[in-house]
């Protein structure tokens, strides 16, 4: 990859340009589909992007466990022909997303099926450097690298030009534009440049979660066994009120010495943080009681350090709210909305909001109308936006209101939960919306209702204890 600093193409020039300010998944996805719809797209990126699936300061949370929801695989094989065998040639595992993939809740495991939703296992890194590959690969997409994003040039009502210094105290330089599209992450500054145009900036609905989790890589010397010899790629836990600690262990392709691995994380809200120490990541795995976690925790060889990881809000910018708007200028990504990463919903929305942006470009040409691209955009964030609140505020830890829609939805899911581990209709029906496959009424459908309805007797959770010596047995 070459770093340019040069301006290209000046501003009378005929040839359409697009800048994309950040290339993680979101400005690498953006990318994908301007090079679509624009004659040079130029990718603008504060840090030296790697030649493969290495970390980087401006991602560090990339390292960690990261979750490519059903929904997120349909979209980067339409974006990207042939994605998931690249990803399998890579050391990725490709299993049933119910079936060869555990869900626990309270700790209790919901039903096994074969549903039909391909789950993909691989680390966010390798994502990352197989949709860079590929993305910088086109012949009219470069990245301009190691660069300090400034406000773009905004004038008789649009965004004309990108801006940017190259290195702390280096030169200023201005790329004429006919698009920027801001994918910089959660910290965007793009509020604070609608302000200074003269614009409103928008309004912030925000949840203090305080999730902290801790996470390691194990070494992998092969399957989890569970019953019937089903092999499990991976294992999640559900947070509830009664169990409200996450985990989750996901096979990874092998490392750069040819290591298969595993990643673990344990975590916890608001004060409940695990230490960012073996023993702190193995007590909360034992508190959790998945027996999966904690035989791989307790007698895996750990790979590299033991990492943590901080999040203090879940927060989503309402552009889709603002009356007025430059032309020229859009936001994707963590930019709207950052969601809990417990619920690995971030790569497939930033997918999901690529799709609307292409439907845009389709429909209205380069020019892209603002508010009907942000209105588009929200009605891809509204189900998982949803989803994460209504979970996060079913536990007591987290403040905020809880109206009487979302202590309704709550104390159904949370009679789904009892339900599911022996109904595997039930089961399908909540994997299925948590995938962003159907709408959040599918688990209302008639089927679904009468079986979480009919359970009307509360079930006891198992012990941790109880829970790991009924798994160990089938694990040895």
């Amino acid at each position: 990859m070459t770093t340019h600093s040069s301006l290209g193409v000046s501003p009378t020039s005929t040839r359409t340009r697009a800048v994309v300010l950040g290339a993680s998944m979101a400005g690498l996805l953006a990318a994908r589909v301007l090079s679509d719809h624009f004659d040079e797209v130029v990718l603008l990126e504060r840090d030296a992007l790697p030649e493969g699936p290495l970390p980087r300061k401006g991602t560090p949370h990339a390292v960690h466990p990261h979750g490519l929801l059903a929904r997120g695989l349909q979209v980067l094989e339409t974006l990207f022909p042939g994605f998931t065998r690249s990803m399998q040639a890579r050391g990725g595992l490709v299993g049933d997303m119910t079936g060869d993939v555990a869900f626990d809740a309270n700790r209790e495991r919901f039903a096994a099926c074969h549903g039909g939703l391909q789950a993909l296992v691989a680390s966010r890194l390798a994502i990352e450097a197989e949709l860079r590959g590929r993305v910088l690969g086109r012949p009219n997409v470069r990245a301009i690298m190691r660069v300090a994003v400034l406000a773009p040039s905004h004038a008789g009502g649009r965004v004309v030009a990108a801006r940017w210094r190259a290195g702390p105290d280096g030169a200023e330089h201005e790329l004429a534009a006919d698009l920027v599209v801001d994918c910089s992450g959660r910290g965007s500054q793009a509020p604070r440049w609608l302000r200074e145009w003269g614009y409103d900036g928008p309004t912030e609905d925000r949840v203090e979660i305080g999730i902290s989790y801790t996470s390691a890589y194990f070494k992998r010397t092969g399957g989890l066994t569970l019953g019937a010899g089903i092999q499990k790629v991976g294992t999640f836990g559900a947070v509830t009120n009664a169990q409200p600690r996450p985990g989750v262990l996901l096979a990874q392709e092998p490392d750069a010495q040819g290591t298969p691995r595993w990643v673990t994380a344990v975590g916890g809200f608001r004060g409940d943080q695990p230490e960012a120490t073996l023993e702190g990541l193995r007590a909360h795995a034992r508190s959790i009681g998945a027996a999966e976690l904690q035989k791989v925790t307790h007698e895996g060889e750990l790979l590299g350090e033991v990492m943590r990881y901080h999040m203090p809000h879940s927060q989503r910018r309402r552009y889709e709210r603002l009356r007025r708007l430059p032309r020229g200028f859009l936001v994707m990504g963590d930019a709207i909305t950052s969601f809990n990463p417990i619920y690995g919903q971030g790569m497939t929305v930033a997918a999901c909001e690529a799709l609307a942006l292409q439907a845009e470009l389709t429909r209205g040409g380069r020019d892209v109308e603002p508010r009907r691209y942000f209105r588009a955009a929200s009605r891809v964030i509204d189900i998982p936006w949803q989803v994460a609140v209504g979970g996060d505020l079913s536990i007591d830890r987290v403040p905020g209101q809880r109206p009487l829609p979302v202590r309704i939805v709550n104390a159904y899911i949370g009679r789904l939960y009892r339900v599911a581990p022996s109904a595997p209709v039930v089961s399908l029906a909540f994997q299925r919306v948590v995938h962003m496959l159907d709408q959040p009424a599918a688990l209302f459908a008639p089927r679904v209702l009468w079986q979480v309805l009919a359970n009307r007797r509360p079930q006891p959770i198992a012990s941790a204890q109880e829970r790991v010596a009924s798994a160990r047995q089938s694990l040895t």
